[in-house]
């Protein structure tokens, strides 16, 4: 693995080096590669030499390595990247010294973390990684959560950084309040003011999200009312962050222009780090499985699931929730169910148990809105296996969950 820095030789590529030299070093890489594209051939020679002439201002670091490649500045550099088995594309944001030679690299910024396979740092002010990689100070890193695949590699990628250095994270989550309330199962009071409820969620869930103790990160839910984008560039600003790591989408055509990453990449005066959802990014913190929900209709195959919940969290300190759901008018003794509930958890098994009878239209709705009220970190539930005609008028519990919920979803499947 290396990291690829593209060059313009503009003064903000100076920058740009100097942090993809700085991290190099710091990661112990044999080599560093600096390249420069060219749409023509003939422009190749005395491309190579402005290369050469770059990499001999800075001495520090590994040896880097000279490469002037011909086409298209986005796809050439990516498919140089991947080729040489890249796993970091250092940039500059912008080329203000529009008098150089070249084509300008940061300019493809967007175009470049829209498509590649490789993590890309885009560098806007070079001061905090060298202050980063020489251990004079921490550097301060926003990072963006949502519920997408990206996310968790860059969460990933994050902790990673952290091996190496002191980094402190915030962790930024824009939600609107709607969407947050049909989430949780909650009423959302406002849709223009902040919801303190949902945003005590938030924080707990954003901190079981990265991992860590409840002291790793710090989190900062923030209502939204426009792009997503627009609002973690403003937190970025009130945190006074020195960079943005965010996953991409990878949108396409319009789309892109509302993507996350390219109102970040655009707007942000901070240096951003884009991991696409198909990164290579090795694994650092696995999950915690502490608390476990158990959904049951009380019937003798339904039961079964109850003993997975148990198998799942450790013992004594794992919490295993138990829930019935009934309707919102049925007239019930939630007492007595919560006694054959409690009755369900195998004799001996030291967890924290909690019965829940909940009142839904929906049993998988609210089933998902219930785990993700409790914070659970996985919902058991057996499907009865319903097939043909009979799935078809009924529905399946467990298939609707599974649609309805993001929280990872044990089925119990009848043999």
């Amino acid at each position: 693995m290396a990291i690829i820095c593209g060059t313009d030789f503009s003064a903000a590529s100076v920058g740009a080096l100097e942090v993809a030299r700085a991290l190099a070093q710091q990661r112990g890489d044999r080599e560093l590669v600096l390249v420069h594209v060219v749409e023509n051939e003939a422009d190749a020679p005395a491309a190579r030499a402005s290369v050469e002439a770059q990499i001999e201002k800075g001495r520090s670091g590994p040896p880097v390595r000279a490469q002037v490649v011909v086409g298209p500045v986005d796809t050439t550099l990516i498919s140089f990247a991947e080729t040489e088995g890249g796993d970091l594309i250092v940039i500059a944001a912008s080329s203000r010294d529009r008098g150089s030679a070249g084509s300008h690299v940061g300019q493809t910024a967007e175009k470049l973390v829209s498509s590649t396979r490789v993590p890309v740092l885009v560098v806007r002010d070079p001061v905090p990684w060298l202050k980063f990689v020489r251990g004079e100070a921490p550097l301060r890193v926003l990072l963006g959560i949502d519920d997408s695949v990206a996310c968790e590699l860059c969460i990933q990628w994050t902790l990673a950084l952290r091996t190496r250095g002191p980094v402190d994270v915030v962790l930024g989550a824009i939600y609107y309040p709607d969407e947050a309330g049909e989430l949780y199962g909650l009423h959302a009071r406002t849709l223009v003011d902040r919801d303190p409820e949902i945003e005590r969620l938030l924080a707990r869930d954003l901190v079981r999200r990265f991992g860590g103790p409840a002291d790793d990160a710090t989190p900062r839910p923030r209502r939204g009312l426009g792009r997503i984008g627009d609002h973690l560039v403003e937190l970025a600003a009130e945190e006074d962050v020195d960079a943005i790591v965010v996953g991409t989408m990878q949108k396409t055509g319009l789309g892109r222009l509302g993507s996350v990453s390219s109102v970040v990449i655009h707007d942000a005066p901070q240096s951003v780090v884009c991991v696409p959802p198909n990164a290579a990014i090795p694994t650092l913190r696995v999950p915690n499985v502490t608390r476990a929900l158990v959904a049951t209709d009380l019937s003798q195959f339904a039961n079964r699931a109850v003993p997975f919940a148990f198998a799942l969290t450790p013992e004594p300190t794992g919490e295993v929730h138990l829930a019935h759901v009934v309707k919102p008018d049925a007239e019930i003794d939630e007492g007595e169910l919560a006694k054959q509930l409690f009755a369900l958890a195998p004799v001996g098994m030291r967890r924290e148990v909690s019965a829940h009878v909940v009142r839904g239209e929906d049993a998988a709705a609210a089933i998902a809105q219930t785990a993700a009220r409790l914070g659970v970190d996985v919902i058991c539930i057996a499907s009865h296996g319903r097939s043909g005609i009979s799935r078809a008028l009924v529905g399946s519990v467990a298939d609707r969950l599974l649609r309805a919920s993001r929280k990872p979803v044990l089925v119990l499947r009848p043999t």
